[in-house]
C-alpha cells in the first residue's frame, strides 16, 4: 500500500540509464513515492493515475516532444505543478521553448546529485506555499460568497423591516393628522358647516405660509395645527356660541374665553406641532396694533403662527355664512377686508402674503365647497 503522506514525483525519460538514476537519487532521500516512464502515452497515463506534486521530464520522447507533453500536463492540472526539464539539449533557444511550453526548471545531463535534490526541493517548496495561497484564495472565496449571501439575506430583512417601519410610521402619521382634525372637527362641530370651516382653515393657512416663504415642511406642520385653534370653543356654551344676534358685552367676554380654554386645553406640548397649535389657539386673535385678545400683544410680540392663522380665519369667516351674518362677503369684498386691516389688524406682510397667493385661496375654497 503506498504511502499517501509522502511526496509523489513522476519521472518521464526514454534512457534506462538516466531514468533509473533518477529514481534512485529521489527514492534514496526517503520522502518521495517515485513513479515512472518511457514515453509520452503511459507518462501522462501515470500523471492522471497519481496525485503527481514534480514531473521530471526528459525533452526527446520517442513518440511525442517533452515540449508539447509539457503543455499537455499543465493545461490538464488546476493549480501549480512545477515541471523540471531534463536534457542534454543547453541552447538559448531550447530554453526558451521549454519555458513557452511551461516549464519551470531545467536540469542539464549529466545529472548532479546535489543540484537535482535542490532543485527538487526548491519547487516542492514553492508548490506547497502556492497550494496554501490557493487553499486560502479558495477558502475566501467561499467566505466571500457566504458573506454575500448573508448580506443579501440581511439586506432584504432590513429592507423588509424598513418596509414596515415605513408603514407604521406612516399609520401613526394618518392617525396622528385624524386626531388633530377630529379635534378641529369637534371644536366647530355645533356649527352650521361643522368640519368644512376647519377643511378650508387648515388648507388657507398652508397657502398662506408658503406664500410668506415658510419652507413647506413647517408649512405643513401650520396646516396639521389649524384645526385646533378653535378648540377652545368646546368651553363656551351654546347659547353663546350660536347666539343669531348680536351678543351682549358680557357674552362677548364668555366668547373671548374661547383663547384662554383652548391654551389651556393644548397647555405643557412636548412636540412642535402642539406648540403651534397653542399659539393659534391662545393668540389668533390678536392684533397687529396691540388692540386684540387674550394678551393686548403688539406687532412681531404675536407668534407668526397665530399672525398667519388670523389672516386665514377672517378671510373664511367674511366669505362663509355664520349665525350672526348669514351673508357672505365676495371674495372681492373679503380681500378689501383684508387689506384695510393691513397694520392694525394684521401683520401687513402676511397680508401681502395673503394679496399673493389669493387665487390659491380662492382654489381651495371652492374645491372644499364641492366636498
Amino acid at each position: 500500500m503506498e504511502d499517501t503522506r509522502k511526496t509523489h514525483i513522476l519521472v518521464i525519460d526514454d534512457s534506462d540509464a538516466s531514468r533509473e538514476l533518477l529514481v534512485e537519487l529521489l527514492e534514496a532521500e526517503g520522502d518521495y513515492i517515485v513513479h515512472d516512464a518511457v514515453d509520452a502515452r503511459s507518462g501522462f497515463a501515470q500523471f492522471q493515475e497519481h496525485d503527481v506534486e514534480l514531473v521530471l521530464l526528459d525533452v526527446m520522447l520517442p513518440d511525442e516532444s517533452g515540449f508539447n507533453l509539457c503543455k499537455r500536463m499543465k493545461s490538464a492540472r488546476a493549480g501549480f505543478l512545477p515541471i523540471i526539464m531534463v536534457t542534454a539539449l543547453n541552447s538559448v533557444s531550447d530554453k526558451v521553448r521549454g519555458l513557452e511550453a511551461g516549464a519551470d526548471d531545467f536540469i542539464t545531463k549529466p545529472i548532479l546529485r546535489e543540484e537535482l535534490l535542490a532543485r527538487s526541493r526548491s519547487h516542492l517548496r514553492t508548490k506547497r506555499m502556492v497550494d496554501r495561497v490557493d487553499r486560502y484564495r479558495e477558502e475566501l472565496s467561499r467566505f466571500n460568497q457566504r458573506l454575500q449571501e448573508e448580506v443579501h439575506m440581511r439586506t432584504r430583512q432590513l429592507q423588509k423591516t424598513m418596509a414596515e417601519l415605513k408603514r407604521a410610521k406612516e399609520d401613526v402619521e394618518l392617525t396622528r393628522v385624524e386626531i388633530v382634525e377630529r379635534l378641529g372637527i369637534a371644536s366647530e362641530y355645533r356649527d352650521e358647516e361643522t368640519g368644512r370651516h376647519v377643511q378650508r382653515m387648515s388648507r388657507f393657512v398652508y397657502e398662506l405660509s408658503l406664500a410668506y416663504g415658510l419652507p413647506e415642511e413647517t408649512a405643513e406642520i401650520y396646516r396639521l395645527a389649524a384645526p385646533m385653534h378653535d378648540i377652545g370653543k368646546m368651553g363656551v356654551r351654546d347659547y353663546v356660541l350660536l347666539k343669531p344676534a348680536q351678543l351682549e358685552e358680557g357674552e362677548v367676554e364668555l366668547i373671548k374665553q374661547h383663547t384662554i380654554i383652548g391654551a389651556r386645553i393644548l397647555a405643557n406640548p412636548r412636540t412642535e406641532l402642539m406648540v403651534i397649535a397653542q399659539q393659534m389657539a391662545r393668540s389668533h386673535h390678536e392684533r397687529w396694533d396691540g388692540q386684540g385678545y387674550p394678551d393686548g400683544l403688539r406687532g412681531d410680540a404675536i407668534p407668526l403662527p397665530a399672525r398667519i392663522c388670523t389672516v386665514a380665519d377672517v378671510f373664511d369667516a367674511v366669505t362663509s355664512g355664520r349665525v350672526y351674518r348669514p351673508a357672505p362677503m365676495s371674495v372681492e369684498e373679503a380681500v378689501e377686508e383684508v387689506n384695510r386691516g393691513a397694520g392694525s389688524r394684521f401683520d401687513p406682510k402676511v397680508v401681502e402674503a395673503f394679496s399673493r397667493s389669493i387665487d390659491r385661496l380662492v382654489q381651495v375654497f371652492r374645491e372644499v365647497e364641492k366636498w
